[in-house]
């Protein structure tokens, strides 16, 4: 039975244990060690920076009721800059079948839907930031449900060092033909007492080896009764050729008054198994100088990396 469990918490979780190894199961309750060990070599206006990382996480499930299971999940990041080292997730919840609900330091309910382009090893997603409550955040209640094809997500977020309260809610429906399209909003109120809104929508569509999505944002910044509208674009592509994958991405942000990202990335990534991958990733930065606040956030950047998942 616990491994129906296992299937649940792991579906549940699918945006933050991509690998694990199990290390403990009693039949009602499991333990699994997951994460990875990455070395990247960033490339920028002739110097090169090392901004390698390692994520650590630890899962356990536990039957606590008939159709029922607890779940607790932490993962921490360390960096070669080691002031940079965080905890990315910190929440336990209870889960049925009808879906899960957590607290703690979890997902907003907008990342499945900037997922659909955010596809590359490493650049891309320029236009696809999200305001907090809709991203990984603190003192949050965030529920999960999949149904056949539908999943939806919402979450609301308490006061914490980004905000003072706010919620999202997101939907992603899959069908069967490779098309899957999604929708999300998100709101919240700022310490400084100014507010944000944002709209996500995407689309994406897979046949064979070959993948494509859209994405277009919509937000709304008010400071002191002065509104600031914030748009966004992004468009992806990627294409599997046996154990290598070749990806694309072009993204603009702007403001009322400016472009705040403009860019085409492209990047290829071989898996020499599930485990261990290898990947370079450009980045053509298509920002003028005079757009940004210093020279090198106009600059193109490359960048080398060496994968292990575990």
């Amino acid at each position: 039975m616990n491994k129906t469990f296992i299937a649940l918490a792991v579906a549940a979780l699918a945006s933050t244990s991509v690998s694990a190894a199990e290390v403990f199961n009693d039949g009602t309750s499991s333990m699994a060690i997951g994460g990875r060990a990455e070395a990247r070599a960033a490339i920028q206006d002739g110097d090169m920076a090392d901004n390698s990382r390692v994520r650590l996480n630890f899962l356990g499930t536990t039957a606590i009721g008939e159709g029922a299971y607890g779940v607790g999940f932490f993962e921490r990041e360390f960096k070669s800059d080691e002031s940079a080292d965080e905890n990315r997730y910190i929440f336990a919840g209870i889960g049925t079948e009808y879906g899960l609900v957590t607290y703690g330091l979890n997902d907003g309910s907008l990342g499945m839907i900037t997922d659909f382009t955010d596809i590359m090893s490493y650049h891309g997603a320029v236009a696809s930031s999200k305001i907090d409550v809709a991203d990984r955040t603190s003192n949050n209640i965030a529920y999960k449900g999949e149904f056949g094809g539908l999943t939806v997500k919402a979450n609301y977020v308490g006061e914490n060092d980004d905000v003072k309260k706010g919620y999202s809610l997101g939907a992603v429906y899959a069908m069967e033909n490779g098309l899957a399209m999604a929708l999300g909003y998100a709101d919240q109120d700022n310490l400084t007492k100014d507010t944000e809104s944002q709209l996500e929508a995407a689309v994406s569509y897979t046949m064979g080896d070959i993948y494509v999505a859209a994405l277009y944002k919509d937000g709304e910044n008010k400071t002191s009764g002065v509104k600031e509208d914030l748009t966004g674009y992004e468009f992806a592509a990627a294409y599997t050729m046996g154990q290598t994958k070749f990806t694309t991405t072009y993204g603009k942000a702007e403001t009322e008054s400016k472009d705040t990202a403009d860019s085409i990335a492209i990047d290829a990534t071989h898996f020499f198994n599930s485990n261990f991958r290898t990947y370079v990733s450009y980045n053509f930065n298509l920002l003028n100088e005079n757009e940004v606040a210093t020279k090198i956030q106009a600059e193109d950047e490359m960048v080398f990396g060496l994968r292990y998942d575990f």
